[in-house]
């Protein structure tokens, strides 16, 4: 199993509570938070895209979003192993600067850098700065072309292409990136269309926190999408992690995330979102109070049992966990001194 966790491009934290967690959203905290992932041999970080608001409900988040490819290139020259994952809205940014942007990025980084596209489920982010909000069903067509576009330019010389968002003519972008034939690329979402675009398209499905039985669904669908285009799919999940030596301390925490609910922050998101997707098996307040549903993969408990769930998440063909912590720089060597070795003496017993 590999991990990635999320970067603090965002100030706010990633829960929408009033509980104290870490909502320090600058590049020095970028910084130190990534050197020690880097130390820790973390595969990979992702930086999310956000031109208004934040995504924790603490009221200290006032100090705005950083850029995410702004901040990948920064980063990447001062680490040498982690893999840099940075969102990007395709409203925003052309398919030929993003491109020639990460291209320029994966020199740098030596070959570590990926996309994550996601297709905007924020209405009034479009909205506010000019561009057209586009149907559900037309924003996944524009992803597919803004995909079929970059790997174009990424792979080809002399590339052309005619559809319905984007013209090329007989374009060739150079240098390339390092990675062959392209930097990974990651996407999310629940729906239909998005779970198309994935088969066709993309190297990772990232999938929001949810129980195995519906992450199942979800692998099952994609996976037999890719097949019918000759491809296979990897697949990641988003999980807010509470791990503690006994369960009691680990459930005390959750309740007490749970108490503090920012009712506020919540009602705000339920308003915002514009998806069909994201969010569509959300029912109780526990599901809208960490990131991405955090809270439904249930890695909560000691040690042992974060383990053993990890265990069980990666024999239904998870290849990689996007973990969330309240405090990152505390908790993430917690989890790598106390749940890994558990998870391989858990591996081994199972076999």
């Amino acid at each position: 199993m590999k991990f990635s966790i999320w970067g603090a491009n965002l100030s706010g934290g990633f829960l929408r509570s009033k509980i104290e967690q870490s909502t320090d959203g600058s590049i020095e905290y970028n910084r130190q938070l990534v050197q020690v992932a880097d130390q820790l041999r973390v595969d990979s970080i992702l930086f999310p895209v956000r031109y208004v608001g934040n995504i924790g409900g603490n009221r200290s988040a006032n100090s705005g979003q950083l850029d995410p490819l702004s901040v990948v290139a920064a980063l990447a020259a001062e680490t040498s192993s982690i893999h840099f994952i940075a969102a990007v809205l395709p409203a925003f940014i052309h398919p030929a600067t993003l491109a020639k942007i990460g291209a320029t990025i994966d020199i740098i980084s030596n070959g570590r850098f990926h996309i994550n596209l996601v297709s905007g489920w924020f209405k009034e982010e479009q909205e506010m700065f000019g561009l057209e909000w586009i149907k559900h069903e037309e924003r996944y067509r524009r992803s597919t072309e803004y995909l079929e576009v970059l790997k174009g330019l990424w792979t080809s010389d002399n590339f052309s292409y005619e559809g319905k968002y984007y013209q090329i003519k007989n374009a060739t972008l150079t240098p390339k990136p390092i990675q062959k034939p392209y930097p990974a690329i990651y996407q999310g979402g629940n729906s239909k269309e998005s779970q198309e675009m994935a088969g066709r398209l993309s190297d990772y499905y990232f999938m929001n926190g949810a129980p195995i039985e519906e992450l199942e669904e979800q692998i099952k669908s994609v996976s037999e999408i890719a097949a019918k285009y000759g491809r296979q799919v990897k697949f990641a999940v988003n999980a807010f992690v509470i791990a503690r030596e006994t369960t009691s301390e680990a459930l005390e925490e959750y309740q007490m995330i749970i108490d503090h609910a920012d009712d506020a922050a919540i009602t705000l998101l339920k308003k915002r979102r514009e998806t069909k997707g994201m969010w569509k098996n959300a029912t109780t307040i526990s599901d809208f109070i960490a990131n991405n549903e955090g809270f439904r993969t249930g890695l909560i408990g000691s040690y042992e049992e974060v383990a053993r769930k990890i265990i069980d998440l990666e024999s239904i063909g998870i290849d990689k966990i996007l973990l969330t912590f309240r405090n990152p720089l505390q908790e993430l060597p917690e989890f790598y001194a106390n749940v890994i070795p558990q998870l391989n003496y858990k591996a081994v017993e199972l076999q």
